[in-house]
């Protein structure tokens, strides 16, 4: 009875026109066995995240039951393989040519923990970079100009307030303008030369 009922559990899937089953629970050896035989590659374990993301990149939706399988639920994919890496030979299921997704999957690896650490980062602030520019292409200038600008424009108000808060005014200018004279001292040039020539500028 228990064979029959995964015959027909397999049967269902291979009627709906799928060509492989990914499963977020382990299922039986005997249902596995069945799937290998009916030609219907399986992997089993899937994570909860993981699953959720094949679906949406798949454009497939997660069934809880065989009998809900139907050919409108399917997803689509170019291309599925296993590959192995590393010393320790880890695997990796590599879906590609999703349907519904052109993500990308960025696999970092480096010599220690703090190397790969690093690689993650800078890799994470240049796609930060990326979407700002998307979402805004306005560019904020480097190497202290922003600030030196700013230093610039307030100095121009503080001559314009009377009394002693236009020296507190003058102190925040000052404060701006010891960024591009920091960078300036660290570059190697002559810090009071420099910043005096950006300021015609």
């Amino acid at each position: 009875m228990e064979q029959k009922y995964f015959v027909d559990m397999v049967q269902k899937v291979k009627d709906s026109g799928a060509n492989i089953v990914l499963c977020q629970w382990g299922f039986d050896d005997e249902a596995n066995h069945l799937l290998m035989h009916n030609n219907l590659p399986a992997v089993r374990w899937v994570g909860g995240v993981e699953i959720e993301l094949l679906a949406i990149a798949t454009g497939a939706r997660i069934v809880p039951r065989f009998e809900e399988v139907t050919p409108e639920k399917l997803g689509k994919a170019g291309v599925i393989k296993e590959f192995s890496f590393g010393t320790s030979n880890d695997k990796v299921m590599l879906i590609q040519e999703c349907e519904k997704s052109k993500a990308v999957t960025v696999l970092i690896r480096g010599g220690s923990r703090t190397i790969c650490d690093e690689a993650k980062r800078c890799l994470f602030d240049a796609i930060c970079v990326v979407r700002n520019m998307v979402k805004s292409s306005e560019v904020v200038g480097g190497g202290g100009a922003t600030e030196l600008a700013c230093a610039i424009e307030v100095a121009k108000e503080a001559d314009k307030i009377e009394g002693i808060e236009q020296y507190a005014v003058r102190a925040f200018a000052d404060a701006l303008e010891e960024i591009p004279t920091t960078l300036a001292e660290n570059s190697g040039f002559n810090a009071i030369q420099y910043i005096a020539d950006l300021k015609k500028q």
